[in-house]
């Protein structure tokens, strides 16, 4: 949805010209907004087999995009748990809103740990794994991502890119949330977005 920045500027004209101030958005938007969709991976089905997943959004709606991995310390849990409570308090329009969690460690995080532990804080989040790292490594570069692992003192230790994205259904990246944005203001992020794009 090319169209997505000049809708949005004619709003907040409208918005201006009505003497209401214009939304401000927490998370920030790219200029010119990335296009990730041609981008996909394999997506764990209910059985554990794999699907194709496009990285698109449903008609009309957003597709939230998360990197991490599931024996993550704190970030990805602490993130997740955010984005599971601001979707509930944006109530019946969030079922335009699917999540999705790409795993940077699919050595550890089989695809049955990885979907189970994304749907212990959204019930449907679409759990993404590839053992090829090429293939996630393009990924993640179409997003400004990154991931690895490094030895401090003797450990692995992993450490990725922590955001939450934002894409709509014509695979443009619309907001990118950075760690700690609280569930309050992604809350408010999502109503303005899913006002724009539904």
């Amino acid at each position: 949805m090319r169209a997505i920045r000049w809708v949005w500027m004619l709003a907040v004209l409208l918005l201006v010209a009505c003497g209401h101030s214009a939304p401000s958005l927490v998370g920030y938007a790219r200029d010119p907004a990335p296009y990730v969709g041609d981008s996909e991976l394999p997506a764990v089905q209910a059985d554990g087999t794999l699907k194709p997943f496009p990285l698109v959004a449903p008609p009309n709606g957003l597709l939230l995009v998360y990197f991490g991995y599931t024996s993550c310390p704190d970030v990805c849990p602490t993130t997740l748990a955010d984005l599971g409570r601001a979707l509930d308090d944006v109530g019946e329009p969030s079922g335009q809103v699917q999540v999705a969690m790409i795993t940077i460690d699919p050595e550890v995080d089989t695809p049955e740990i990885l979907r189970g532990y994304l749907q212990s804080f959204v019930p449907d989040g679409v759990a993404l794994h590839t053992d090829d790292d090429a293939q996630l490594r393009a990924v993640a570069g179409g997003f400004g991502a990154d991931y690895g692992k490094e030895t401090v003192e003797g450990t692995d230790e992993v450490f990725h890119t922590a955001s939450v994205y934002a894409i709509d259904d014509g695979g443009e990246l619309l907001l990118t949330w950075p760690f700690g944005t609280s569930a309050s203001d992604l809350t408010a992020d999502l109503r303005h977005l899913l006002d724009l794009v539904s």
